[in-house]
């Protein structure tokens, strides 16, 4: 596999923290500090882990290496020393990081080191500099920022996890062997595991994943090379494959091997899994690829419940473009081809405002493609969950929109909030509110800035786990919107005990406003409540000024609509929002 080996040169690199000397110094600098001002003295308070795990689920993913760094920091140091201990203190953190640590545990300890800057007269108090508190912060959140930019690019690549290669890479060497005219033969597996059973069993994915990949190597042969695809499932290629029935063999032989219990963490499961295969030698199909075909009939045997399929003609029949277009999604998710557009929120005048303002906008999903046009956002985000991708999803919109405010307040240089719509699985995931703890620290922006959209439907299926993950979400300083407020069968009990502060008028009683008497009063009345409630309202679907004129009698808030903007990109947005702002008029 000369080709794989080429690749694998190329790619797999261990991550290298890139802080010099002399970016160091660029930092102090910074904070208008010399090495000399950092030789010394230091002093230690100690913080034990009791007091950070406190609020930590899971006390076991401490930052235990990184204290113990910083029980060990000296009383003085040199330009040499200091420059060795960051390094060193650095490292620590990235291990504990690794393992699950928090960022924020790691911010709180290293609290521990005080620089003084004198000695009181009056007694042995030291009098301490917050500078290096500060500079340490600062190489925490770089060197964290360092190493989710490699994993990211290492994902694109390989799986984190288990350290196999990608179908990206897959594909890369099927592309070549194909163009050498080389047979092949690819078998993907599905381990046919949904969540309930993992929340059976209580093993999280990444166990059941790297207990399966040790389970498959052992019966793999050396012309054999397996590759990670997707949550439970993976792709084995075999190159110069001497004849088809070779994958069936292999697939009965790992139907087999999985036939005993799989190992787990104090547990174990009986695995039954899926086979889909195709080889040169049948792969007949001018419309579908070798892993398209070979995904077919992993489908096929999936949906029939037949544990091997090897691809024939008459199956790529069977699929409608319902199951291309899902598999186009899952794709684009995969190769970062989904992208964020901004929908402005406009604040509309009033005896306070005395212009219309752009403080906030709602973040909507977009998918670009030449072949699929025009797919709407919840046919993706639906199709994204179905496929089991929600969790990869929703930690990519959450970090993307905290980036998006980062960048925004630093171009405009005024706060600003993003809108981001949750669903109802996402409220169920009690990791949620440090993903979101975790994405604000690391951007650096208010946690009043990120806005949690949530619709009444959302908190249907299981209200009181919903309900916890809502409230920790709050405590973190996040606001929330209740969105397509009037059309649930309890809005206003759920307006009344919930954290909302804002409050999303449905279009479809905003959009006939005009000609509809029923609608300017359900909407005025809507306004009314949701105001002697404290809340503020957004009406959606203000697509003219007769319409704007009308919320703006009944002191609505802010709109959202077409008739300032429709969804735009960053660039697209950052050339709008001043050109709004220049031509508004202040009101008499």
């Amino acid at each position: 596999m000369k080709n794989q080996e080429e690749i694998y040169s190329i790619i797999d690199q261990e991550f290298t923290l890139d802080i010099s000397p002399n970016y160091l110094l660029t930092i102090m600098k910074g904070y208008q500090l010399s090495p000399t001002d950092l030789s010394g003295p230091y002093h230690y308070e100690a913080i034990t882990l009791e007091q950070i795990a406190k609020d930590n689920s899971n006390a076991n993913n401490t930052p235990n290496r990184f204290l113990n760094v910083l029980q060990q920091w000296p009383q003085q140091l040199n330009w040499s020393q200091l420059n060795q201990y960051i390094d060193e203190l650095l490292h620590s953190w990235l291990q504990d990081y690794k393992t699950g640590a928090q960022l924020q545990d790691a911010l709180v300890l290293s609290q521990c080191i005080k620089l003084q800057s004198e000695i009181n007269a009056d007694s042995t108090t030291p009098v301490c500099d917050d500078k290096f508190h500060l500079i340490l912060v600062h190489l925490l959140a770089i060197a964290t920022n360092q190493f989710d930019q490699y994993q990211r690019d290492y994902s694109k690549s390989f799986d984190v996890t288990t350290r196999l290669p990608n179908h990206n890479v897959m594909l890369t060497l099927i592309k070549k062997a194909e163009a050498e005219h080389i047979s092949l033969g690819l078998l993907l597996l599905n381990l046919n595991i949904n969540s309930e059973k993992e929340r059976k069993i209580n093993a999280d994915q990444s166990k059941l994943s790297l207990a399966a990949v040790d389970l498959i190597q052992q019966h793999l042969s050396q012309d054999t090379r397996l590759f990670y695809i997707g949550p439970n499932e993976f792709g084995i290629l075999i190159e110069n494959l001497h004849f088809p029935a070779q994958l069936s063999l292999i697939a009965s032989e790992l139907i087999h091997a999985f036939e005993s219990s799989l190992p787990l963490v104090n547990n174990s499961l009986i695995v039954k899994p899926y086979f889909g295969g195709v080889t040169t030698f049948k792969h007949t199909s001018k419309t579908h690829s070798l892993y398209e075909c070979a995904k077919l009939a992993l489908h096929h045997a999936m949906i029939n419940h037949y544990q091997i399929e090897m691809y024939d003609q008459h199956i790529t029949s069977v699929f409608s473009s319902t199951h291309s277009l899902e598999e186009a999604i899952i794709e684009a998710l995969q190769n970062n081809e989904l992208e964020v557009y901004l929908q402005p929120i406009v604040s509309l005048p009033h005896h306070d405002l005395k212009i219309a303002s752009c403080i906030s906008a709602e973040l909507l999903l977009r998918w670009h493609h030449p072949e699929w046009v025009g797919v709407s956002p919840m046919r993706l985000i639906d199709t994204i969950y179905k496929k089991g991708f929600g969790k990869i999803f929703i930690r990519w919109l959450i970090n993307t929109a905290c980036q998006r405010i980062a960048e925004i307040v630093t171009t405009h240089q005024k706060s600003f909030s993003l809108t981001v719509n949750l669903s109802s699985p996402d409220l169920l995931d009690a990791d949620l509110p440090e993903l979101i703890s975790q994405s604000i620290a690391l951007w650096d922006i208010p946690a009043k800035s990120l806005v949690i959209e949530i619709t009444e439907s959302d908190l249907l299926l299981d209200e009181k786990k919903a309900m916890s993950v809502i409230h920790r979400i709050s405590e973190l300083g996040c606001s929330f919107a209740l969105d397509d407020f009037g059309t649930g069968y309890s809005s206003m009990t759920r307006l009344r005990n919930m954290p909302i502060s804002l409050v999303k008028i449905d279009q479809s009683f905003v959009k006939q406003i005009e000609q509809s008497s029923q609608d300017r009063e359900i909407v005025l009345s809507i306004i009314q409540l949701a105001h002697s409630l404290g809340k503020t309202v957004v009406a959606e679907g203000v697509e003219n000024l007769n319409c704007l004129n009308i919320l703006t009698e009944m002191q609505c808030d802010k709109i959202q609509g077409y008739y300032y903007s429709k969804s735009m990109s960053l660039d697209d947005f950052n050339v709008w929002l001043p050109n709004f702002e220049s031509q508004q008029v202040p009101l008499n």
